[in-house]
C-alpha cells in the first residue's frame, strides 16, 4: 500500500528578495523531509496524507511541527474536522513562549517547538489568525470545499505546538533611537528607511526628513510619508545628497551593505562637522547566537541576529575600530538588552570571562553606536 503524500501549500508569495529567499528555505525543508509542495492562490488537490497551508511569509514553520499537528486527535462535539492551528509567537496577545524568553535563534527555537517545558500562557479570546495550519490526513478535501481560510470554529489552537513569527524589519518603529537623534537636527537622513515610520515622527516645518531606501516597493511607500526619498543603496544615496545633513540614521542597514567601510566613509563626508550618526548594529557575539555556534550550528534565518542578508559579522569592539579607521569616532554605545534566561546568563558569563572578555557585552542582541566626526 503506497505511503500517504504529504502536502505544502505555499499560497503567500512576497516581492521581496529575503522573504523569497525564506520561503524556499521553508519549502526546501519539507520536501526534504518528504512533503510534496504546491504554490499559487489556486487551492491544489486533496492529498492523501496532511496537508498545511502557509499563509504568512514571516512566520517558521518546521516539518515535525506540522507532521505533530496532523498527528493530534482534536475532541469535537460535532466531530467535523478541523485545521489544528499552533500557538504563535510575535501575534498580539498573550499566546506562544513566555514573552521574556522567546527563541532566539533557529537551533534553539529547533529545540523547543514542541518542548513542553515552555511556559504555557492562555490563549486570548479573540486569536487572530496565525497564517499557519494543518490538516490531518483524510480531512482536507472537505476543508478545501470550505474555503481558505476556514470558518473560526473549525480551527483550533494547540496547546504545546508552538510557532515562530519574525518582525518585519521594514515596519518596525524604532523608537528606542528617539533619544539620540538632535533636536536641533534640520536636516535629518534616514538610511535604509524602510516604510519611513522612523522619519515620519521627525516630520517638522523646519526639517526635511529624507529617506534612502534601496528596495522599490518599500522606497514608494516611504515617498508618500517623508519629504524625500532616494532610491538608492545607502553609499549612492548618501553621495547624491545636497548638502551635509545633521543627523544621519542607519537602523540596522550597515550590516546589509557589502562594504561597511565604503558606507562609513561615505557617512563622515555626509556629515555636518558637529552632526552625528545613530546606528543600531546586530551583536554577533550575543550569547545564544555563540551556544549555537558551540553546538556546531550557523543557520540563516529571515531576521535577527543571523539574518541571511547580513554581509558583516559585527560587535561593538570591532566596530569601533572600523569606524575609526573611516575618519569617525563612538561618541557612546548603548546595548538594547533583552532577558535571557538564568542558565545562559551563567553560560554567557563564564565564556565571556574565560575568553577575557565583558558578559554584559554577551547579554544584548543590538548595540546602539553614535559617531561624530573623530
Amino acid at each position: 500500500m503506497p505511503k500517504p503524500e504529504n502536502l505544502l501549500w505555499l499560497r503567500c508569495p512576497d516581492d521581496r528578495a529575503t522573504v523569497n529567499a525564506h520561503l524556499r528555505q521553508v519549502a526546501g525543508k519539507f520536501q526534504a523531509a518528504g512533503w510534496g509542495l504546491a504554490t499559487g492562490a489556486t487551492a491544489p488537490p486533496a492529498p492523501s496524507g496532511a496537508l498545511a497551508v502557509i499563509d504568512d511569509p514571516w512566520i517558521e514553520p518546521l516539518p515535525r511541527l506540522a507532521q505533530r499537528l496532523a498527528e493530534l486527535t482534536l475532541r469535537t462535539r460535532d466531530h467535523a474536522p478541523r485545521w489544528r492551528v499552533p500557538r504563535i509567537l510575535g501575534l498580539p496577545g498573550v499566546q506562544g513562549w513566555h514573552p521574556r524568553y522567546p527563541p532566539m535563534t533557529l537551533h534553539e527555537y529547533e529545540r523547543t517547538t514542541l518542548a513542553r517545558r515552555l511556559v504555557a500562557i492562555r490563549t486570548p479570546t479573540a486569536t487572530p489568525w496565525s497564517g499557519f495550519a494543518v490538516a490531518a490526513p483524510g480531512e482536507s478535501r472537505e476543508l478545501l470545499q470550505l474555503g481558505w481560510p476556514p470558518p473560526p470554529p473549525r480551527q483550533a489552537i494547540v496547546r504545546g505546538a508552538h510557532l515562530f513569527r519574525y518582525q518585519d524589519p521594514a515596519s518596525h518603529p524604532r523608537h528606542e533611537l528617539d533619544a539620540y537623534i538632535p533636536q536641533s537636527t534640520r536636516l535629518l537622513v534616514d538610511v535604509g528607511c524602510g516604510h519611513g515610520l522612523l522619519g515620519t515622527r521627525f516630520l517638522r516645518d523646519d526639517r526635511i526628513v529624507v529617506g534612502i531606501e534601496p528596495d522599490w516597493t518599500l522606497a514608494r511607500i516611504a515617498a508618500r510619508k517623508l519629504d524625500v526619498v532616494l532610491p538608492m543603496r545607502a553609499e549612492q544615496g548618501l553621495c547624491a545628497l545636497r548638502h551635509t545633513a545633521d543627523c544621519i540614521v542607519l537602523a540596522d542597514v550597515l550590516e546589509h551593505t557589502l562594504d561597511p567601510a565604503a558606507v562609513l566613509r561615505q557617512i563622515a563626508r555626509s556629515l555636518a562637522p558637529d552632526g552625528r550618526a545613530v546606528l543600531s548594529l546586530p551583536n554577533s557575539s550575543f550569547a545564544p547566537v555563540l551556544r549555537a555556534l558551540a553546538a556546531g550550528r550557523w543557520d540563516a534565518t529571515l531576521a535577527g541576529v543571523q539574518a541571511r542578508d547580513h554581509f558583516s559579522v559585527l560587535t561593538p569592539a570591532s566596530f569601533r575600530d572600523l569606524a575609526a579607521q573611516c575618519g569617525l569616532a563612538v561618541e557612546s554605545t548603548a546595548p538594547l538588552t533583552q532577558p535571557l534566561p538564568r542558565r545562559l546568563r551563567l553560560w554567557s558569563w563564564f565564556a565571556a570571562r574565560s575568553a577575557g572578555g565583558d558578559p554584559q557585552v554577551l547579554a544584548a542582541a543590538q548595540w546602539i553606536c553614535v559617531l561624530r566626526h573623530a
